[in-house]
């Protein structure tokens, strides 16, 4: 019977190697962290350990060089691949792995979206049976979600094994996906992010935050979570879908130019310091927006719209519905662009339904990645508050966006299975 004892992580010394491999030490197992240097790998130690708030884990923790990697990996039971989102460099680590490690192993990669199948190509029957994509979400102790991504030479046995061990002993919320560019969450995350930073050339990166901000059904608005991300991996994401599919919303994933002006000029988001992206704050803690033409940062006009007020007082006071409603009859150019990106996140995700996600799930396995990895109302939980299906469709009609026919298959009663979806609604 299958056992997992001991993991190796490799690129333990950034955010996701690091605190994904502390997932696996908070549930008792000893994990090896990987990283070019002890002292890089005992930091990543010690953010796994703040993310638990628990010196415990120092229990469980062994930070090492990868010159011990063929000393280690005979003895593991699970390769937990954490590196940065390049191939050549997750290949020349895997040639290692696929050298040294013992048959029967697993071997994972937390990619956000290169193609598994690409990374498993070459290698030997048993690193290819046993290779699969375990996408977890960036905090993983907060945000659950875990999207996996099988090899089509993965057992049903291991498959199941690793369901089941990621939800029971790992806590994490399973999503199956298929091996698309940047899988489910992201691919839906990321073009409503980049069509956000495409409005913000007519309307500005203030407004279009505020019109999109928490209010929407999101833990963050929009720019600031590209901030959050870094401009460098946004790109990364959204070059690789937009060079790799052609779907309905094809022009909506070109990066915006002034965007890669903003990285010639080091504004990341917030890894930048000083820099800062779409927003910064200055010396006395002031928001600072950037103004995209001359790409300089100018203190925030602090803009409201008097029915988005309205709608937040509605939400803070737990009258869901009547916020719901100002939202679908408000009127003005700035109610158009609110209903225009929720609308067109329900389009987009009940588009990709069979694409990025098996058929069977319908839905459910978008809902899922979009609740529990990036803190945002599911887009079938939208459909619900909406009204419906058919209310649904009228509104996306009226907005001039596609109607999937998934959605016009839906029966008129309610869809959504994440409970609680009105908690994603913050009135702040």
């Amino acid at each position: 019977m299958r056992e997992i004892k001991k993991v190796a992580v490799l690129g333990a010394s950034g955010n996701m190697g690091s605190l994904s491999g502390g997932i696996f030490a908070q549930a008792g197992i000893e994990v090896i962290f990987f990283a070019r240097t002890k002292e890089k790998a005992e930091k990543g130690m010690q953010k796994a350990i703040g993310q638990a708030r628990s010196d415990v884990l120092r229990n469980y923790i062994i930070p090492e060089t990868y010159e011990a990697l063929e000393k280690y990996l005979p003895e593991v039971d699970w390769i937990f691949e954490g590196l940065a989102e390049d191939m050549s460099i997750k290949n020349q680590y895997f040639d290692i792995v696929d050298k040294y490690r013992k048959k029967g192993s697993i071997v994972s990669t937390v990619s956000s979206g290169l193609s598994i199948e690409a990374m498993a190509e070459g290698r030997s029957e048993d690193f290819q049976a046993h290779f699969m994509g375990t996408h977890f979400y960036n905090p993983p102790a907060k945000l659950p979600a875990n999207e996996l991504i099988f090899h089509p030479k993965n057992s049903d046995e291991l498959k199941k094994f690793v369901y089941d061990f990621c939800e029971k002993k790992l806590r994490r919320v399973n999503i199956i996906t298929n091996n698309t560019p940047a899988f489910a969450g992201n691919r839906v995350g990321f073009q409503f992010l980049n069509e956000a930073a495409i409005y913000a050339i007519e309307h500005g990166p203030e407004l279009v935050d505020y019109l999109l901000g928490p209010y929407t059904g999101r833990a963050m608005a929009p720019l600031s979570t590209i901030d959050l991300v870094g401009l460098d991996v946004h790109k990364a994401i959204v070059d690789n879908v937009y060079e790799k599919t052609n779907d309905e919303r094809h022009d909506t994933w070109k990066m915006p130019d002034y965007m890669h002006k903003m990285m010639e000029r080091g504004q990341l988001g917030w890894k930048a310091g000083a820099k800062g992206g779409f927003f910064k704050r200055d010396e006395n803690k002031q928001k600072l927006v950037l103004n995209i033409e001359t790409g300089q940062h100018e203190p925030a006009k602090k803009v409201k719209v008097d029915w988005v007020e309205q709608a937040k007082a509605y939400i803070h006071d737990g009258s869901y519905q009547q916020a719901i409603d100002l939202i679908k009859t408000a009127e003005g150019k700035e109610a158009d662009i609110v209903r225009h990106f929720i609308l067109g996140y329900i389009s987009y995700s009940f588009h990709r339904i069979g694409e990025v996600t098996p058929e069977e799930d319908s839905i459910h396995g978008i809902d899922r990645v979009m609740s529990f990895g990036f803190s945002w109302l599911p887009p079938s939980g939208w459909v619900d508050l909406l009204g419906g299906p058919k209310e649904t469709i009228a509104l996306i009609e009226k907005a001039n966006l596609p109607v999937p026919e998934s959605l016009k298959k839906m029966p008129e009663e309610k869809i959504c299975r994440i409970p609680e979806i009105t908690r994603f609604l913050n009135g702040r």
